[in-house]
């Protein structure tokens, strides 16, 4: 946390996405918090890697958001700009083991996308997209 600390002090991004978080329900908000920032976040429920972390500025006012999609490991916020347009922002992390999300999570992506796509979005994070056979 310190170098992500650091690391942020020095490029001052408006968003951040972390993937593989490894956070679980022992690890307090405080614990991961960025000064100036909102956070968001997902764990893993089961096994210990994993989870992820979203940060947005506190300047931009973001809020939490659900989607239908129900895959495990994504976490989705929206932003506000110019009066009355939305902004969605997602990190999402698929693991490259299906034992983990099991072998739908091909689907729940190509889904996950039909849900979004007639919005403005940005979704960001590792999917260990393999394609289709």
């Amino acid at each position: 946390m310190d170098y992500l600390k650091a690391e942020v002090k020095v490029f001052d991004p408006d968003i951040i996405g972390i993937t593989e978080s490894w956070t679980d329900d022992k690890i307090s908000d405080a614990e991961i918090q960025i000064e100036g920032c909102e956070m968001f976040r997902r764990d893993r429920l089961i096994g210990k890697s994993g989870g992820v972390l979203l940060y947005i500025r506190d300047s931009l006012v973001a809020s939490a958001i659900k989607l239908d999609n129900v895959f495990p490991e994504q976490v989705w916020c929206k932003l506000r700009y110019n009066g009355q347009h939305e902004l969605l922002v997602c990190v999402y992390y698929r693991t490259p083991t299906e034992t983990v999300d099991g072998d739908i999570a091909h689907e729940q992506l190509r889904d996950l996308m039909q849900e979004v796509s007639n919005r403005d979005f940005i979704l960001m994070g590792d999917f260990n997209y393999k394609g289709i056979d």
